[in-house]
């Protein structure tokens, strides 16, 4: 008779370390073969106090039944029971599917089939098997425990989770509140620019009126400096009949000398008049011709006032563009700083709503604390 009856005693909870591992848990059971009869298997029971299962393997060592104590005795135990199954085999009296997983599961796995087997196998132990072969057994009792410590490590990581979530929601909280803090100091700024872009169009809209009194004044000095420009030319001309009238007058007293003198004593005097008028025409043609020179010269800077008023007017147009293009600037930089401070204000409203949403967050993660923690606050965290 192949009998193997050492059994391991299971490991206290304390001694699990995380992850949980189905070897942990495994224990050896006793093991038969099938051509072993039923009083073979009663005497190993009665041997082996502690041993609530035995494992049928083949001849090659692989497990292909299970028989449970409490189902076997109770067998054995009806009328005629021992005389009849006594020197029957094993086989006819073993549980032929019984559940069985690689030693590699994961343990809710295990457990999720366990859980689900029906109520006449529900408290039967589990086949553990290593390459196919029997490495050993797991009690329900085992994977309860499991299942317990699973919970608990789910709990403990949805705690953490938890946690975690809760301190990125606080971090969340402060970036709004820096964000808010920052609306309002944009919200400031865009009141300042405000003030300054009303004030720049004000001062704006005065230079526009000094550039057009400067285009006004301009264009009238140009229509003054025409004006003089015309009767300059006038006065050239004029000067220009006086030089020719002089001219005459010299040569009428040169005609009247020689008259004078061809008649002798009595043109005397007539001739001393023609000299007089001789030398008052000289005269008028040299002042003529000094008027006509300074009337040049007047013509000369009047040009070049004119020069210099057309270019002043010119410059006033191009300051007067420039200025109503400085203008056109002040209102987008107005609108723009309307606009912002329009988004500053909904930024602001948006970051309170965010900040009472986030204080409900917070209070809502608090009682989902509490309800992880449950009613005797056991978890392998305190909670903040």
């Amino acid at each position: 008779m192949t009998i193997t009856a050492v059994l391991d005693k299971p490991k206290p909870v304390q001694e699990l370390l995380e992850p949980i591992k189905i070897a942990d848990w495994m224990k050896r059971c006793p093991t038969v073969t099938p051509d072993q009869v039923c009083d073979d298997l009663v005497a190993l029971f009665r041997h082996n106090k502690e041993a609530e299962s035995v494992v049928v393997c083949d001849f090659k060592g692989l497990p292909i039944g299970l028989v449970m104590r409490h189902r076997f005795f109770r067998m054995l135990g009806s009328a005629f029971g021992l005389s009849l199954f006594g020197h029957q085999p094993i086989a006819r009296l073993m549980d032929d599917r019984p559940l069985m997983a690689d030693i590699g599961i994961q343990p809710w796995q295990l457990i999720d089939r366990a859980l689900k087997r029906d109520e006449t196998t529900f408290y039967d132990a589990v086949l553990l098997t290593d390459r196919g072969k029997l490495a050993g057994i797991v009690t329900v009792n085992d994977l309860l425990q499991m299942s317990r410590l699973l919970q608990k490590e789910a709990t403990n990581k949805q705690v953490r989770t938890v946690r975690d979530t809760e301190s990125m929601i606080g971090q969340v909280h402060a970036s709004i509140d820096k964000v808010s803090g920052t609306t309002q100091d944009t919200r400031l700024l865009s009141d300042r620019i405000a003030e300054m872009t009303v004030r720049g169009r004000r001062e704006l809209d005065e230079m526009l009126i000094l550039f057009h009194m400067w285009s006004d004044i301009a264009l009238r000095q140009e229509k003054a400096v025409a004006e003089l420009t015309d009767r300059t030319k006038a006065a050239d001309g004029i000067i220009k009949l006086i030089a020719e009238l002089a001219d005459q007058c010299n040569l009428l007293a040169v005609n009247a000398s020689i008259e004078a003198a061809r008649a002798g004593q009595h043109g005397k005097g007539f001739g001393v008049v023609a000299d007089e008028i001789r030398g008052l025409a000289d005269q008028t043609k040299q002042s003529a011709v000094q008027i006509t020179r300074q009337l040049h010269a007047m013509t000369a800077a009047v040009n070049g006032a004119a020069t210099l008023i057309r270019e002043g007017k010119e410059g006033a147009d191009r300051g007067f563009v420039q200025v109503k293009r400085t203008e056109d600037t002040f209102s987008q930089l107005w609108q723009t700083s309307e606009r912002n401070h329009e988004a500053a204000i909904r930024l602001i409203e948006a970051c309170a709503e965010a900040q009472n949403i986030s204080l409900q967050i917070r209070s809502e993660f608090g009682k989902l604390m509490n309800q992880l923690h449950g009613p005797s606050g056991q978890s392998d965290f305190t909670p903040r």
